[in-house]
């Protein structure tokens, strides 16, 4: 009997791994059906549960990862995909494209270039894809760390559900709002697979400064399907909206007798087979300025407009171009009132990581080349639907960024505040602050001691303690206060002439060769040459001082964090730009034995693209040494390809090859012995720039 039990036990026991194993492999299934469908919601579901079945399991936590980065939880993405790299960096030869992608929404943008870096490296024919996210991440990384100063506010719960919010219209008296939303009770009640509803229009209204709780915009304009505001004419009149009818067209609603009519369709010249998503109309109403992705185009949505002709009839549509279109979708077109400046959503240009919002200027008749709007309007997540109000006071938009209350939530910006420059306040303001605020501190205790017979106005005190705490803080050296926190180095002297040691009025650039930002830009004085620039620590810096004619100098310090204080005093020596010229890059960088440049490098690269642009006529040779260290035939072969590489980015970034060589000396013309390290093989593995020619136009001088 107890053989039997045994017995009975082993079998349901396989039965129930069975069973586990069978439901591992349903939801496994399922969960890759959904994110096939994109529904990424489902998918990210099913994935959890199969890791139920599974704990661990590899496949499973990447492709939960996956859906998360791919659905609206992007944050959510990281901790899953780094888990399984760190387990298994090979699981799937996309791997690190995705790693970076998460990295970057938590603007881990040093990770995330890494991983990109890894990227292209595995996966040669993306190497473009790769390049195009690391120039991303510099770009969020710069805005990050020179924002707007603008506050940008999410309008709250009244106008924003845990649904998706966008499209915010605003009527010209700014009191009241059109938005489109995928909240419950749409007309209809249809709803998708991830348990949103299908879109209607709502209108809210400020009322004592508060926006009210948005109702539909009235009977006959919200259908069954999807439907969304597109945009209303600058007199109120007409409503423009998208319908999902054929393959989604523009219809426009009028608002006549206090009510909006049904909408019609646009004529066949903006509506087509293909998708139109959305449009804006000029203040004389005599242009429209429409998305569509119809056959002909730069590639996904485009932005194309169309004249209104003797007739009242919207004529042939005209493609932007490429100065507005690119490859990929540009969306949500907003022609300001004034016909002047153009913004719209893209993610084709270069931006922070998604969708930002760009304003190109018509001067002319011709749109200049969009501008980002920055940070932190633009996120690293999806950013779109921006209008603006006619006096240019305020501004809306829609954002998909996580702390919103729930999917994609309509923003306000203060674009007063935010167009005007944002102030950095100077060190010795902030430490005389501080010095006010202790001197505050006391006098209030004085005051609360005092008898309350005997009143005592300390305004007067402030007042001198105010100026006392300015005098002393300039009368103290400020180079002393910043030894003491022992966080900075500072490097000073004179920029003058090699040839006749003259002091030159000059550019000097502060880069962060990590994240290629630029941390300062400042000018040697145009009388003694003089200057002062401070580093601070914790990551690799390069110098660069240019001068129109000049050769550029580059000076690199690579700083720990708690490196500690040092100053500098330095002559930083030009030479004219004539032949023979030649200077050590000092901030082009290469692994040991490889000759594939590091990302620290470009701001150097783009030193020399710089000098190459403003000296037309120069010709210049890269020239690649090494130290004697191995055999003397690699390191003339190896010197080569570290000068060719130098070369190649610069003909990949617009420079004619006709104008550069490169040139390979191994270990041939050593600056100082090789006998050690630091003061001699380190100085002799070096890139230069020796310039082969000069023509007429190629000197330029201040």
């Amino acid at each position: 009997m107890r053989g039997v039990k045994i017995i009975i036990t082993a079998i349901l026991f396989c039965f129930s791994s069975i069973l586990c194993a069978q439901s591992f492999k349903d939801y496994y299934k399922k969960a890759n059906r959904y994110y096939k469908m994109g529904d990424y919601h489902r998918a990210a579901i099913n994935f959890q549960k199969a890791i139920r079945q599974k704990p661990g399991n590899a496949k499973a936590t990447y492709r939960l990862g996956l859906a998360y980065l791919a659905g609206n939880d992007k944050k959510e993405a990281l901790k899953y995909i780094e888990k399984v790299y760190k387990l298994n960096p090979r699981i799937d030869s996309e791997v690190e494209y995705y790693l970076g992608m998460a990295y970057q929404y938590h603007h881990r943008f040093n990770d995330a270039r890494a991983a990109f870096t890894r990227y292209k490296e595995r996966n040669k024919k993306r190497a473009d894809v790769a390049d195009y996210k690391i120039s991303e991440c510099n770009f969020a990384d710069s805005l990050i760390r020179n924002p707007l100063n603008a506050e940008v506010e999410n309008m709250g719960k009244n106008i924003n559900s845990r649904f998706n919010d966008y499209t915010p219209l605003i009527y010209n008296d700014g009191k009241s709002m059109v938005l489109t939303s995928n909240r419950p009770g749409s007309t209809g009640g249809l709803r998708l697979s991830d348990g949103t509803y299908y879109e209607d229009i709502y209108v809210s209204h400020l009322v004592e400064g508060i926006w009210s709780m948005p109702d539909k915009i009235g009977e006959g304009v919200n259908i069954r399907f999807h439907d969304a505001a597109a945009s209303i004419s600058p007199d109120g009149k007409m409503l423009f909206l998208y319908y999902e009818k054929g393959g989604g067209d523009i219809y426009v609603s009028k608002y006549v007798d206090g009510e909006w009519t049904k909408p019609d369709p646009l004529n066949d010249h903006i509506n087509t087979f293909f998708w139109e998503t959305a449009a804006s109309i000029t203040a004389d109403g005599k242009t429209l300025y429409f998305t569509s992705d119809r056959a002909g185009g730069m590639g996904d949505l485009d932005i194309y407009k169309s004249e209104l002709d003797e007739n009242g009839e919207w004529g042939e549509a005209v493609n932007l171009g490429p100065v507005i279109n690119t490859p990929h979708g540009e969306d949500a077109p907003y022609i300001h009132p004034d016909g002047k400046t153009l913004y719209f959503g893209s993610n084709g240009h270069l931006g922070m990581g998604s969708h930002d919002i760009f304003y190109s200027e018509i001067k002319d008749g011709v749109f200049q080349e969009p501008v980002n709007m920055g940070y932190p309007v633009n996120t690293v997540f999806n950013d779109n639907y921006f209008v603006i109000t006619p006096d240019r006071k305020r501004a809306y938009y829609a954002s998909l960024r996580p702390e919103g209350e729930g999917m994609a939530d309509i923003y306000s910006i203060d674009m007063e505040k935010a167009l005007k420059p944002k102030e950095k306040p100077k060190y010795e303001e902030i430490v005389a602050e501080e010095i006010i605020a202790e001197a505050e501190t006391e006098l209030e205790d004085i005051v609360a001691t005092t008898s309350p017979a005997v009143p005592v106005d300390v305004s007067d005190e402030v007042v001198k303690v105010e100026e006392k705490a300015t005098v002393k803080y300039y009368d103290e050296n400020l180079v002393k206060m910043q030894k003491d926190l022992k966080v900075v180095t500072i490097l000073k002297g004179k920029v003058i002439d090699a040839a006749t040691a003259k002091p030159l009025y000059a550019r000097l650039r502060l880069m962060n060769n990590e994240t290629n930002t630029m941390l300062a830009e400042l000018t040697s004085d145009p009388n003694t040459g003089e200057f002062e620039l401070i580093i601070p620590h914790g990551g690799n810096y390069g110098v660069s001082t240019s001068k129109l004619g000049y050769l550029f100098n580059s000076i690199n310090f690579d700083l720990p964090a708690f490196h500690e204080f040092q100053e500098i005093d330095t002559h930083i020596i030009l030479q004219k730009a004539k032949v023979g010229s030649k200077v050590v890059l000092k901030n082009i960088f290469f692994d040991i034995g490889k000759s594939d440049l590091r990302t620290e490098s470009l701001a150097e690269l783009d030193g020399i693209k710089e000098l190459l642009s403003e000296n037309a006529l120069l010709q210049v040779q890269i020239n690649g040494h090494t130290d004697n260290v191995g055999n003397a035939v690699y390191n003339k072969v190896l010197s080569k390809k570290r000068a060719q590489a130098v070369v190649d980015y610069l003909i990949a970034n617009g420079v004619d090859s006709g104008r550069l060589s490169a040139k390979g000396f191994g270990e041939e013309r050593p600056l100082v012995s090789n006998d050690d390290e630091k003061d001699g093989r380190e100085i002799n593995r070096r890139t230069e720039i020796e310039i082969t020619g000069v023509g007429e136009a190629a000197i330029v001088s201040n």
